[in-house]
């Protein structure tokens, strides 16, 4: 596979939130199951070795010394022995935030059907007033519900363990996020222009990378494509700069993307624009089984 130049990158580089779409596969299509079999044309033709459920491993598809190291490290974390602290203790805490009761004596599992069993699948929804609901808020929205104070998005040690075990309990439930009335629609191309759409003093979209050069490497790194990237989260990834292990949330990486491509002003995590762009994301993941705790580069 080609390797992706940084001088390539740099050669389309535009104003910030100024640069036109990303005119690639799925971003003239008009509808969400249009965007999609868009999508999985252009994977199959691109990389027809990947196929179904292969897709959640993403970039892992690509080099084999990377999934022998990410199977080392998901080994460690079935293995009682010689499982990492920071792994233990991002789900005890969040375990420990799930079944904590409210002053009122509720906990999180009574705001959602089953005790939160498998309703991760159906997230991100669309609300009354034509808002994007990530799973994320609607667990500050139960907390708000009770009279709790809400936790902040971008806080790993509170919302990122909180939604790592809560994720955990809709593990192999298969996405099925609905795109279907004017509202839903509508958040679909709000996200859908967001992905495709360059920013950054870099002027790269999300499409840039997950979409025209899925598969090939940017510096050291494969590009994973944008199917299956949603099933997967929250990601344990190796701190830089301590190489513990850190949560990080969808959102969270979301951010982390807008930094580096130089966006001056990145969206925060939990903002509109984020979650529309979420809800567009992981559409595009539909039928895929859910894996909470997977481990990333």
């Amino acid at each position: 596979m080609k390797k992706l130049t940084l001088a390539l990158l740099l050669s389309c580089a535009l104003p910030v939130f100024a640069g036109p779409v990303v005119h690639t596969a799925g971003q003239a299509e008009t509808t969400a199951p249009g965007t999609l079999e868009a999508l999985k044309k252009h994977f199959h033709e691109t990389m027809p070795e990947v196929k179904g459920d292969a897709f959640v491993d993403g970039a892992l598809n690509f080099n084999k010394g990377a999934k022998e190291y990410n199977q080392f490290w998901e080994a460690r974390f079935k293995d009682d022995f010689d499982q990492p602290e920071e792994y233990k203790k991002a789900f005890a805490d969040g375990k420990a935030i799930w079944d904590k009761p409210f002053a009122d004596g509720k906990k999180f599992a009574d705001c959602f059907p089953d005790g939160g069993k498998g309703v991760v699948a159906s997230y991100p929804k669309v609300d009354q007033a034509g808002a994007v609901v990530t799973f994320e808020k609607a667990l500050n929205q139960c907390l708000e519900m009770h009279k709790e104070k809400p936790l902040a998005y971008g806080d790993m040690k509170t919302m990122g363990a909180l939604s790592l075990y809560a994720r955990k309990l809709s593990d192999g439930a298969r996405i099925k996020v609905a795109v279907e009335t004017d509202a839903e629609k509508a958040a679909f191309a709000r996200g859908k222009m967001l992905y495709y759409t360059r920013n950054g003093q870099l002027g790269m979209a999300c499409a840039s990378c997950h979409t025209q050069q899925a598969g090939k490497k940017l510096r050291t790194e494969d590009l994973s494509p944008v199917i299956g990237q949603a099933a997967h989260f929250p990601v344990f990834r190796p701190s830089k700069a301590t190489a513990h292990l850190d949560v990080v949330t969808l959102q969270k990486r979301y951010v982390g993307c807008q930094k580096n491509v130089k966006v001056a002003k990145p969206y925060k995590a939990g903002s509109a624009e984020l979650n529309d762009l979420e809800l567009f994301h992981t559409y595009l993941s539909n039928g895929l089984p859910l894996r909470s705790g997977a481990f990333r580069k």
